[in-house]
């Protein structure tokens, strides 16, 4: 009997690790449960033994995508804890470590969501949630938000590709931000 968490636990992962992988490598429109079955080296209901269907499935894989970023945030704004601004610099160091990940998979995550963006709803939430903790340790809510959304911004075009300066300059940039966020309570 507790054979069947632990299996139905491994299933899980190796079926969503499958998602990621058709998402990236043939595009986040071919995520089906027979491509993701396939991948993952099972049948169409070993998939739906898992996920209720294409939905849930994207839905797990947005929620495995939370799981990954959040307690890198929580554990960066534990660090600056009774500094200024611990949440903002917080995302600003994190949307900087993320340099270093695949951003293949967010993205290809995200754009599976877009068919139904319903499902992007926890993801909506998290930053709403981020967004007011950092409007609420601020003196100056509008200067916060606008330094975050710099931050976000940069992290977005960097997983699009389209940012228009390599690596190092980057995280020059993200440093100062992090730099006008610990002086914006001053």
């Amino acid at each position: 009997m507790s054979d069947k968490p632990r299996r139905r636990n491994n299933s899980r992962h190796a079926i969503l690790d499958a998602a990621q992988r058709v998402a990236v490598e043939k595009g986040a429109n071919k995520v089906s449960l027979d491509s993701v079955a396939k991948e993952a080296g099972l049948t169409k209901g070993g998939v739906l033994y898992n996920f209720s269907g294409k939905d849930a499935l994207i839905r797990g894989l947005l929620e495995r995508l939370l799981e990954t970023y959040s307690p890198m945030t929580d554990a960066n704004c534990q660090e600056l804890q009774g500094e200024a601004n611990p949440t903002l610099r917080s995302i600003i160091r994190v949307i900087g470590q993320m340099q270093r990940l695949d951003h293949n998979i967010p993205m290809a995550i995200l754009a599976a969501a877009a068919e139904n963006l319903e499902l992007l709803q926890p993801l909506r939430e998290e930053i709403a949630r981020r967004h007011q903790e950092i409007r609420k340790e601020a003196k100056d809510p509008d200067h916060a938000s606008l330094l975050w959304a710099c931050g976000e911004g940069m992290m977005l075009l960097d997983m699009l590709g389209l940012l228009p300066f390599d690596g190092d300059k980057k995280t020059q940039l993200l440093r100062r931000l992090e730099e006008l966020a610990e002086e914006l309570n001053s």
